[in-house]
Parts: C-alpha cells; sequence; structure tokens
C-alpha cells in the first residue's frame, strides 16, 4: 500500500522549487526560491487518495524540488488540475485541491495550465448539460438504459448488436405504431451536439435505432415531422454512416418532406451539402 504522506513528508526539506513543463524538458518556466512560497506550494499539492490509476500523459507541469544546499530533492508533475506523479509511488495520487498548485503557479506567470483547467471544466458542465438534455429527451421506455447508454462514451465501447436489439424490442412494444416510433427517435436524436463527428458516443444510440426501422416508415416521420424531428432527420440523413444511403432515404421524402429537411440545416455547408444531393434526384 503506498504511503499517502510520503511526499510530504520529503517536501518538508524543500527550500526552492523549478517548474518546467513537462518531466525531461529543459525550458525553465519560473525558479522560487522564497521559502513562504515553497511552503504554500507543499500545502497546495497534499493528498487525497491514491486511488490505483495512471493518466496516460505526460504531466502539464514538471515541478523540480531541492534542498536547503540546493541539492536536488525530487521531481512531481501536475496532471490536469487533478493528480500528481511522483516516482514515490507506482500510481498517481490524487490532489486534495489541485486547482491550488495551478493558481500558485498562475500568480507567478505559469498561467497556461489553469487556463486550460478552466477551460477543460468549462468543457465538461458543457459537455454534462448536453447528456442531461440528451437523457431528458430519451423516450420514456428506454429509461432503464440511461446508465448502460452513457457508459459507452465513458467507456469508448459501442453497444454490442443484443444490447441494441433489446432496446428496439422495448421501443416497439411500448410505441408499436411506427410513425409514433420513428417521431420519437428523431426528436431524441436532435438532443444531441449536432456535431456531424466528433460528438459523445452515446449519441449515436438514436441513429443506430433509427437504422433498425424501415426507410418508408422514415419518409412517413419526416413528413408529420414538427421542428425537432425535422433537425433528427437532417442529423441522421448527414451522418458519415447514413451517407452511403442517403440518395434511397431522399428519393422517399416528398419535396414538401425534403424542404423541411432542408430547412433545419444549422450550417450553410450541411445545407449546401444536402441541397446537392436533392439536385441531383
Amino acid at each position: 500500500m503506498s504511503d499517502i504522506d510520503a511526499l510530504d513528508r520529503l517536501l518538508a526539506g524543500a527550500r526552492r522549487v523549478r517548474a518546467r513543463r513537462m518531466r525531461g524538458d529543459t525550458e525553465i518556466l519560473l525558479d522560487e526560491r522564497d521559502p513562504v512560497a515553497v511552503s504554500a506550494l507543499r500545502e497546495a499539492l497534499r493528498i487525497a487518495d491514491i486511488p490505483g490509476y495512471i493518466c496516460r500523459c505526460l504531466g502539464d507541469v514538471a515541478l523540480d524540488f531541492f534542498d536547503i544546499s540546493d541539492a536536488p530533492l525530487t521531481t512531481v508533475t501536475l496532471h490536469h488540475g487533478i493528480s500528481l506523479r511522483w516516482n514515490g509511488w507506482h500510481v498517481d495520487a490524487v490532489l486534495a485541491d489541485g486547482v491550488r498548485s495551478l493558481e500558485w503557479l498562475a500568480v507567478r506567470g505559469v498561467v497556461e495550465p489553469l487556463r486550460e483547467f478552466r477551460a477543460s471544466e468549462r468543457r465538461r458542465l458543457d459537455a454534462d448539460r448536453a447528456a442531461r438534455r440528451w437523457v431528458a429527451d430519451m423516450p420514456p421506455p428506454l429509461a432503464e438504459y440511461t446508465e448502460l447508454f452513457l457508459g459507452t462514451s465513458a467507456s469508448g465501447y459501442e453497444l454490442r448488436a443484443a444490447q441494441i436489439e433489446a432496446a428496439r424490442a422495448r421501443l416497439a412494444m411500448a410505441y408499436p405504431d411506427a410513425l409514433e416510433r420513428l417521431t420519437r427517435l428523431l426528436t431524441w436524436y436532435a438532443s444531441g451536439t449536432g456535431k456531424e463527428t466528433g460528438h459523445p458516443l452515446h449519441e449515436d444510440i438514436p441513429r443506430l435505432l433509427l437504422d433498425l426501422e424501415h426507410r418508408l416508415d422514415f419518409a412517413r416521420a419526416v413528413e408529420t415531422a414538427d421542428a425537432r424531428a425535422a433537425a433528427g432527420a437532417l442529423r441522421y440523413l448527414v451522418d458519415w454512416s447514413t451517407r452511403g444511403r442517403v440518395g434511397r432515404l431522399l428519393a422517399d421524402l416528398s419535396p414538401a418532406a425534403r424542404a423541411k429537411v432542408l430547412a433545419a440545416a444549422r450550417d450553410s455547408d450541411t445545407r449546401h451539402w444536402l441541397a446537392q444531393r436533392i439536385d441531383r434526384l
């Protein structure tokens, strides 16, 4: 078991700290010799836990500590304002308050780690809001799959075919009318981020369920779709996985339905791409 206080005891002898971009980098970002400042950094590096994981990156900043005789004491690397790596442990440690160390650096002119941490926090909050919106628009019969669905983005693994089939069977039982089922799926698909690529993996799940539906039912659903469902239809049509079939899908739509989907395009590039496909019919 790792000694959670081992680094703190070692840093009690630190009188100087030098910051570099990462372990092995020769560029010095700052060199702090004020013992009060060094002590404040030691406090900022208090460890909350050593849970047994290792961050895949090399670290944002390397901190070299020196003792009173200016001899090297040890080096640690900070990771994303969350964890710390030290060769005294086989795994990374979670900081009790990681942002304190980044603020310590920022006050001394090394602002990029704190700036990136704040940007990452904003991205995380945006992603959380998007996920909550996506869950809120999920058809109620699939609510019990929420953790499984969201888990695909956390793990990076897609659902197995059997899991998709099980979800589809539950939808079909709750909504035997294909038009209602398709409309709900399209509305759900519209609640994602809207990106064609690079979106969270769980946002693909409505598309996977739509793939199991008949294209003529898709056409009927677009015909009666409101603005939200039309946005979902647009997203389905421009998805990379659907583009090989987009000609057949568009051919089944009436001119009015094609115009409705085209009007749902959020940007000129998407609108231009889809308009070209319609013109080829």
